[in-house]
């Protein structure tokens, strides 16, 4: 076998670099995370369905275990304040619940309502509020048609912390 791999010394040096390349994709996480994808969760389902609609600027990642209940859609979102008139703050709350809004509509509700949370934060450049609401809650904000239901249900379901 040893002259073999003598005698071809452009397959050995290919099965060589083939060998770095697949440990090159280990080390990077590549493999991870298409076995994430290909998992049974249901924040996996809500992430594969979500990323295909929204832009760059959001950042979706799974954390916790469905099994232990712990399961937790992180949700980063950066916002361009400069050409609008509101304070950084009220600005903030508003691309929070408009995004919220956003992830109750589009994502799939059966599997909404499995997270144990989902956790959002709007980075800007004055500062940052995160905010946390439950799968459940959020599902039941798909159902709301006024604005006012959509105000209340905010403000009874979503606990924010901010710093501006």
């Amino acid at each position: 076998m040893f002259r073999y791999f003598i005698k071809k010394p452009i397959l050995s040096i290919g099965i060589l670099f083939f060998i770095i390349f697949l440990f090159q994709l280990n080390k990077s996480g590549y493999f991870e995370k298409r076995r994430k994808v290909f998992s049974a969760a249901s924040c996996t389902a809500v992430v594969v369905k979500v990323k295909k609609i929204v832009n760059e600027d959001w950042s979706l990642e799974c954390t916790g275990h469905f099994a232990d209940r712990t399961d937790t859609l992180e949700v980063r979102i950066k916002v361009n304040s400069s050409a609008e008139k509101l304070t950084p703050r009220a600005l903030a709350y508003r691309e929070m619940a408009n995004h919220l809004s956003f992830l109750a509509k589009n994502a799939p509700s059966d599997n909404l309502e499995r997270l144990s949370w989902v956790k959002i934060s709007i980075l800007m450049e004055q500062g940052q509020a995160d905010g946390v609401v439950s799968g459940m809650a959020l599902s039941k904000m798909r159902t709301l048609k006024t604005q006012e239901g959509l105000m209340n249900h905010l403000q009874n379901s979503v606990s924010v912390k901010d710093t501006f």
